[in-house]
């Protein structure tokens, strides 16, 4: 048995040298005369992003410093060493250099290196993986370590776990409240969060804190971009310095079925009986214009042709449409009179939101006031901070105003928020706990489509 698990590795391996496509070959060229700077580690970034289908399609995202490297995977029921299957990514030489508004201090600037994303496909539904990647030479000793994901099982009983705006990283709190999540949620296989990551998009450090911890690790994730994902640097802190989000996108590889100006930050995932859609509100240019009406052009084509296959509809965007009007004019101005209405029209259960690092969640709201019909309505949750950023409760939000059910002052209370969302076939029940993992809110959101 050893002698075939040894020349299976060997022919891996062989196949791995053979496997080296024209394209691959240039990137080799083009390591020789750019060669990225070493790191303490092999591979790093390492996430793992749904397909379009959670259930049989995820992809697997990470960043090398070799030219060479490939993924292989198994479910973990299989037993026998000879079981991993072999995936070759595809990759990208990359840095920030060539790219408008960019930082010099970033190490994206001076670090070059091979980003690699890998989609598997044929996934079976409801299952658990393991897989490791490895250096495409004969050095057998560089392994990534071993990670693992869970697949959608098509079933109408899950839970899965929402953050918002880690951002202020490091900080102790945000690691300690995905390690409770995991606990409360018992390991749920997917996160979401509604962005704002990291406090700087072009500073590294932040990235590697948040991504390369064990913390991290064993989820599907899924994010919307924050505006923060724009910002090269921290010298003008009034607007974005990218004009994309260009560490994001290198950074996750998420389905590219979004609006054609915004792929990648925009985009849609069929998880279970759930339809998860991603909306970018978030570049400066995109409060208004040609970007932003494609959006919600491209929502509303990709709704109608969607229609009948799902049965809850959830949505990522970081900018809270019923939030603070101080923190941010632009919301009130441009985004509520234009997503509330087709928010409205699509009957859209749960949108998850940040921004503006204080907590409110709205009533069941039809159009700008409380829905007085049943199934119809849609709860918007900005549960302010997964962090330590937080601010106080400005005079645009109030329980008694009609539109809002429950409003949080977190910097007063120094509370950070996560969610754990339990779904079934009659409802979703959303559960607010604070870092000390206490019940800070509790609501159910009917079922409204069969």
């Amino acid at each position: 048995m050893k002698r075939i698990i040894a020349i299976t590795a060997l022919l891996l391996a062989c196949l791995a040298c053979l496997a080296i496509t024209p394209a691959l070959a240039l990137a080799q060229k083009q390591a020789d005369t750019n060669k990225p700077s070493s790191t303490s580690k092999d591979f790093y970034h390492i996430v793992v992003t749904p397909g379009e289908d959670a259930s049989t399609s995820v992809t697997i995202n990470y960043h090398t410093n070799h030219p060479y490297s490939y993924i292989l995977y198994a479910d973990v029921q299989v037993e026998s060493c000879v079981r991993n299957q072999f995936v070759k990514p595809v990759y990208e030489l990359w840095s920030t250099k060539d790219i408008e508004n960019t930082s010099t201090s970033s190490s994206f600037y001076t670090n070059g290196r091979f980003v690699c994303h890998a989609t598997i496909s044929n996934l079976h539904p409801g299952t658990k993986y393991e897989f490791f990647i490895r250096c495409g030479s004969f050095h057998p000793n560089v392994d990534s370590d071993t990670c693992f994901f869970t697949t959608a099982g098509k079933k109408d009983k899950w839970n899965f776990v929402a953050f918002t705006d880690f951002q202020s990283v490091p900080n102790s709190i945000t690691h300690q409240l995905i390690q409770n999540m995991k606990e409360i949620g018992n390991n749920p296989p997917l996160m979401v969060c509604s962005g704002d990551m990291v406090d700087v998009a072009g500073w590294e450090d932040s990235w590697t804190w948040l991504l390369d911890n064990d913390a991290f690790r064993d989820f599907v994730y899924a994010s919307s971009p924050g505006d923060h994902a724009y910002w090269a640097d921290a010298k003008d802190r009034k607007y974005p310095q990218y004009t994309e989000a260009h560490t994001f996108n290198h950074l996750f590889h998420f389905p590219q079925n979004g609006a054609e100006k915004s792929k990648n930050t925009s985009y849609y995932f069929f998880y279970n009986n759930a339809l998860f859609v991603s909306l970018d509100m978030n570049n400066s240019n995109i409060s208004r214009g040609e970007k932003f009406d494609e959006q919600t052009r491209w929502f509303q084509h990709t709704l109608d042709s969607l229609k009948g296959t799902y049965q809850y509809l959830i949505v990522l965007m970081h900018k809270s449409v019923y939030g603070s009007s101080i923190i941010d004019s632009n919301v009130g101005k441009y985004i509520r009179p234009q997503w509330s209405p087709i928010f409205q029209k699509y009957n859209v259960d749960l949108v998850l939101s940040g921004h503006d690092h204080v907590y409110s969640r709205t009533h069941q709201l039809d159009g700008d006031h409380k829905s007085t019909i049943k199934n119809k309505g849609t709860f918007y949750l900005d549960m302010g901070s997964s962090g330590n950023k937080r601010r106080a409760v400005d005079t645009s939000l109030s329980e008694s105003d009609g539109i809002h059910a429950k409003v949080i002052d977190l910097k007063t209370k120094e509370l950070s928020f996560a969610a754990n969302i339990q779904v079934t076939k009659k409802k979703m029940t959303v559960t607010v706990y604070n870092q000390h993992k206490q019940i800070a809110d509790q609501f159910t959101i009917k079922a409204k489509r069969r």
